[in-house]
């Protein structure tokens, strides 16, 4: 049976690094040269070979927060959490400015269940760029997946309210309006960005569950069938009937 994913940017790599302190990255032109081929392969799908080029920038300057930080999402893309999160350890000692290894660390609690840790990475992350959507949303993920909704939606408002074109805030409010049983609000909050021809299917899917949440299951299959093979689509329906006979204060999800 199909569990319930909470979707939201403190999952995805980093798009764009935080800018470092002066002296923790080499400036030379080699050195860029090596990290733009660096990032270049990690954002082209190799990161074996990535993390061979970070690793030889590490060995040449142990400093380089921009290799520690490559290096770190590396890891993490290929499921090496744990030197993921020593990487990410050793950015943030480069840099304590840094807002992404901040991201990472939690990232990496959040996908552990590290409801503590998480919350406290995200929370300095915030400290750092109180205004950083890749915060707000991560922390309102732990909340979300504590069942403490009315705190995760605050954050997500808050996120869209500074970046109102950010499609993941606006999913992750939409799902947690229908995971707290708010499924009339979710689909208004999701329609128009699901709609859209770039939205990605967890938008898709997230609008699909508010829909079978409301009973409307044949709006979510249609949604549904935008993404997935008929036994796929007949499997979340069904769920979504299960989810529709539990009570709608259950607290928590299972991700």
């Amino acid at each position: 049976m199909r569990r319930i994913v909470v979707v939201a940017c403190a999952v995805l790599l980093s798009a764009c690094a935080a800018s470092p302190n002066p002296g923790t990255s080499v400036s030379s032109p080699a050195a860029e040269s090596n990290l733009r081929l660096a990032r270049a392969t990690l954002d082209g799908g190799d990161p074996k070979i990535a993390i061979n080029l970070f690793q030889q920038m590490v060995k040449s300057n142990p400093n380089d927060y921009q290799a520690r930080l490559g290096l770190a999402d590396a890891f993490f893309m290929i499921g090496e959490s744990e030197r993921a999160r020593a990487a990410y350890a050793e950015a943030a000692r480069i840099d304590p400015q840094a807002v992404d290894p901040l991201l990472g660390l939690g990232r990496i609690a959040l996908a552990k269940r590290e409801f503590a840790e998480a919350e406290k990475r995200y929370t300095a992350a915030r400290a750092v760029a109180d205004q950083d959507a890749r915060s707000l949303l991560g922390l309102g993920s732990v909340f979300d997946l504590q069942g403490r909704h009315d705190e995760a939606q605050a954050l997500y408002r808050q996120a869209l309210a500074a970046h109102p074109e950010n499609a993941a805030a606006r999913s992750n409010l939409g799902l947690s309006l229908a995971l707290s049983g708010q499924p009339r609000q979710a689909v208004n909050v999701l329609l128009d960005v699901a709609t859209q021809p770039s939205a990605p299917p967890q938008v898709r899917q997230n609008l699909a569950l508010a829909y079978g949440l409301l009973g409307n299951d044949e709006a979510a299959e249609s949604v549904l069938s935008a993404d997935l093979e008929r036994t796929a689509v007949r499997s979340n329906l069904d769920f979504y009937r299960f989810m529709r006979e539990r009570t709608p204060s259950a607290k928590a999800v299972t991700p």
